[in-house]
């Protein structure tokens, strides 16, 4: 009985109650550690999903194995991780007070399990449709389940039009697996105005749809779903003054905490509705703490609870967690909601949150936006991505990073992420130090250009949004001859001056309200505060042209 004095429980098997439970058993391997869980396939990389149907990863189980190919399945956990995982067991009541858990396996039959901890891990769920019908033809996308239904169904041949409803994360990985990987007919609705509304500000979020047309899915922004009804013939889904048909649905709207067992027992809620918990991870109640999708964060930049269900933060909430139990000097510490996805070959990566997040909070929000490469722009695998950061005018504290194109942006948004995480503003984004050689970076990172642009606009020159209505400006377009043929600027009143002429000509641009174009917005601004020096009213086309192509704006 020494051997096992001390008995923890945790009820779910995905990433955060596994890495508590293996990160536990390592510290503490006389503690008897037990892990419940209703499935009977777990400890995969649900994230992987979308690239298992896109044919990126081969088979499912490869999202099951560790990295030297062994099957992470019970006997792997006993053998390897010294701890017991129960498949196909339901925690159905919680009994803090008495430190029970009640359990039932698919066959009615039931036991009462003691312990001395307790670790809620019971995730998250999908989010459902008002009155969506039950049937299978309208589905989530959340489970190793739900990936063999799809599979199953584009295999045989019975699925050639597919409706997504929500373009978040998970419904734009969707939209190029099924499209790419098997040539269906894809509808793509999203209530918002822009894909990935949650994560980008409309100037960000129109080039990511531009990728979704520009690779023939039929992407309806603006049109929440009234109206959803299935039969075995099919999906007939009304949004607005829009009807598509599809052979099936898969409903992607993100997901809410399980939170059930633990409200009846007494677990308190947090503002967010998942389960209220301390740095330390720790529940109301004594030696009931929780970890994973179902558990609030701190956020550091919003300065309030948020649920952010990713992997990444599941996985350190489970060691952090692990930590404290076994004696440890711990804590989870306020995250700031790092995140990327793929979508076909655009690559999309954010930190922090949306200027719109930032206004609809009462923050002083402002933005600049640039066009930048990824590695010296005379490299020759040099690529672009538009670069977006939104601050505080006041503080200047950076709120959020976005970056969308095809360079690469996760780097930047994870050098931004480990800043603004000990409160960052302006000043340290542009004293950033980078390792800088041609084939890896340009001789100033783009994040320390952006803060450059910041610092501008808070000296007074100002930037519009590469999506402004051009009418009702003096346009003066600086770009050479060849640029301003290849992509002329359609508006009533353009005057066109190559830059290396502005100043030998300032005396034909009078009057007031001028906008200053260029391909990036890097000469126009220069001119901006020429414009400022002489008394005249101007501003430029942040990101310039070249975003504005991007995103749509104007034909190619």
């Amino acid at each position: 009985m020494a051997m096992h004095s001390h008995r923890v429980l945790v009820v779910g098997a995905s990433a955060a109650g596994l890495r508590c439970a293996c990160r536990l058993a390592r510290l503490q391997p006389h503690w008897q550690i037990t892990v419940i869980e209703q499935r009977d396939i777990f400890s995969y990389a649900a994230c992987g999903l979308p690239y298992v149907l896109s044919g990126d990863i081969d088979q499912a189980d490869e999202l099951r194995r560790t990295a030297d190919g062994t099957l992470r399945d019970a006997d792997y956990f006993r053998s390897v991780k010294g701890i017991e995982v129960r498949t196909g067991w339901r925690a159905s009541r919680l009994n803090a007070a008495e430190h029970t858990l009640d359990v039932e396996d698919r066959a009615g039959q039931k036991e009462t399990l003691d312990w001395d901890d307790l670790i809620l891990a019971t995730g998250a769920s999908p989010r459902r449709l008002p009155e969506q019908p039950h049937h299978a033809r309208v589905q989530s996308f959340h489970t190793y389940e739900d990936l063999a239904a799809l599979h199953q169904g584009l295999t045989q041949g019975k699925i050639r039009r597919v409706a997504v409803v929500g373009a978040g994360l998970v419904g734009c990985e969707l939209a190029e697996a099924f499209t790419a990987m098997w040539g269906a007919e894809l509808t793509l609705l999203e209530a918002a105005g822009t894909a990935l509304p949650m994560l980008l500000d409309e100037e960000v979020g129109r080039i990511v749809d531009q990728t979704l047309r520009s690779n023939e899915i039929e992407l309806l922004t603006g049109h929440p779903v009234e109206s959803i009804e299935a039969d075995d013939s099919g999906v007939r889904i009304v949004a607005g003054s829009r009807a598509c048909e599809a052979d099936v649905a898969v409903v992607a709207l993100g997901v809410r905490p399980v939170v059930e067992l633990a409200e009846q027992a007494g677990v308190e809620l947090g503002p967010t509705g998942a389960l209220a918990v301390t740095s330390k991870l720790a529940t109301n109640l004594p030696h009931v703490w929780a970890v994973g999708d179902c558990a609030e964060l701190q956020h550091q930049v919003r300065e309030k609870a948020c649920c952010l269900p990713l992997g990444s933060l599941a996985n350190r909430q489970g060691r952090t967690l692990a930590n404290i139990l076994a004696g440890r000097e711990d804590e989870f510490l306020p995250v700031v909601g790092s995140a990327a996805i793929k979508v076909f070959d655009t690559n999309v990566a954010v930190v922090g949150v949306t200027r719109a997040q930032a206004l609809a909070e009462g923050r002083p929000a402002r933005s600049v936006w640039t066009h930048a490469h990824d590695r010296a722009d005379y490299w020759p695998e040099s690529k672009d991505f538009a670069l977006h950061v939104v601050y505080d005018a006041d503080s200047e504290k950076v709120l959020g990073v976005q970056a969308v194109g095809e360079g690469e942006v996760a780097k930047r948004v994870d050098v931004a992420a480990q800043l603004m995480a000990h409160g960052a503003n302006l000043q340290d984004l542009a004293r950033l130090e980078h390792a800088y050689a041609p084939p890896y970076a340009p001789a100033i990172d783009p994040l320390a250009v952006a803060a450059f642009v910041a610092q501008n606009q808070q000296d007074g020159v100002l930037a519009c949004s590469p999506l402004e209505t051009l009418d009702g400006w003096r346009i003066l377009d600086v770009r050479m001859p060849e640029e301003t043929k290849a992509q002329p600027i359609k508006a009533a009143d353009v005057t066109v001056i190559p830059l290396e002429e502005v100043r030998s000509r300032m005396a034909e641009l009078t009057g007031e309200r001028w906008l200053v174009i260029c391909a990036r917005g890097t000469r126009s601004a220069e001119l901006v505060r020429l414009f400022g020096s002489r008394g005249i009213e101007a501003r430029y086309l942040g990101g310039g042209m070249a975003w504005r192509m991007y995103a749509g704006v104007l034909e190619r």
